[in-house]
């Protein structure tokens, strides 16, 4: 009887002790599983700040890209407005058929330099700026059709201006008005 008692009584230290273990083992591994969803929550978090940081960055990056696109257009536009496009182009003694040839290529260079821009600007100001791109090659050829070709370039170019643009269906200003509306609204 005395062996059952000590068996007995190692039995229940034992079984004591691994009660207390798996006690203090319950506790053990529920504190590590709060810390690992903390540390996952501070990971979710680092990531969530590091993400919108990266937004941040690329919108300020497209900001500065779209701004600079439609500087280009409103430049493209300067560019081929026939007061400022004739002296850039003519040169003396050129005939009125070499003028408007030379017209032509520049306001066609100019255009195919900016052709990517379109991809930085809304499709409302693309459209003007290639109607006011039309226009103005229209002008040409409507003046082109007035003065014959072997005439003097400086008639060509007075024809031209002359004819011009009605001051408020201009669609040189019509576009750099919705450039600099969309750019008021946008930035």
């Amino acid at each position: 009887m005395n062996t059952l008692l000590i068996i007995l009584a190692l039995l229940f230290s034992s079984l004591l002790i691994v009660a207390v273990v798996y006690i203090l083992m319950k506790q053990f591994l529920k504190q590590n599983l709060r810390q690992m969803e903390f540390l996952n929550r501070e990971q979710d978090l680092v990531k969530l700040r590091l993400e919108i940081d990266r937004k941040k960055q690329t919108e300020k990056t497209s900001m500065a890209i779209r701004f600079q696109a439609y500087e280009r257009m409103a430049l493209f536009l300067e560019r081929i407005n026939p007061p400022n496009l004739i002296p850039r182009i003519m040169t003396p003694g050129q005939s009125a058929g070499g003028l408007q040839a030379q017209l032509h290529r520049s306001i066609r260079d100019e255009y195919e330099h900016n052709l990517s821009q379109q991809l930085y600007i809304s499709d409302v100001s693309w459209v003007l700026v290639q109607k006011a791109k039309e226009e103005v090659t229209g002008l040409v050829n409507l003046v082109a059709s007035k003065v014959k070709s072997d005439e003097d370039g400086g008639k060509f170019a007075s024809e031209m201006l002359t004819i011009g643009f009605v001051a408020k269906n201009n669609p040189i200003d019509v576009a750099l008005d919705g450039l600099k509306e969309e750019i008021r609204k946008g930035f």
